[in-house]
């Protein structure tokens, strides 16, 4: 009896974890609308953001790794495209919302806008909506990339 109810648990999980890395592809999938389709038998399940990183940058019509000395005149390129992502890393992306309401960032430098994405951590996606500075973190050594769309 007891090797049975250590079976269930084992093939519960199992069955668990995988629903949940199929669900961090539907939600970037319904994040990223038309953009790109992200093919869930061959991303990668553990950090989809890889996967969507390769996708993006094959689509989007620019990308401009950013710093603090750029990130001002990247964003001002920004608003001349309908869609502005940006990926941290393997664990965070953020679409900018608009660019009418921002705030002063002392670490940026600059006036930062608004943004909904999702960060990764445990393993999950965590919804995040805020000024960006609040959700790409402050600048430091980890990659930052803003893919600019026409679409």
């Amino acid at each position: 009896m007891k090797l049975i109810n250590i079976a269930l648990f084992v093939m519960t999980f199992i069955a668990t974890s995988t629903f949940a890395q199929q669900t961090k592809i539907e939600i970037l999938q319904n994040f990223l609308g038309n953009l790109v389709t992200i093919d869930a038998k061959t991303a990668n399940q553990g950090e989809p953001l890889v996967t969507v990183s390769e996708l993006v940058a094959a689509k989007a019509a620019k990308t401009i790794e950013l710093t603090k000395e750029n990130i001002k005149p990247a964003l001002e390129t920004a608003k001349g495209y309908k869609t502005a992502l940006i990926i941290v890393g393997r664990h965070t992306i953020v679409k900018i919302t608009g660019f009418d309401d921002c705030i002063q960032s002392g670490a940026w430098g600059t006036c930062m806008p608004k943004g909904f994405g999702y960060i990764q951590k445990s393993g999950q996606l965590i919804e995040k909506a805020n000024y960006i500075n609040n959700i790409i973190g402050v600048p430091d050594g980890q990659k930052r990339v803003m893919y600019l769309f026409d679409q």
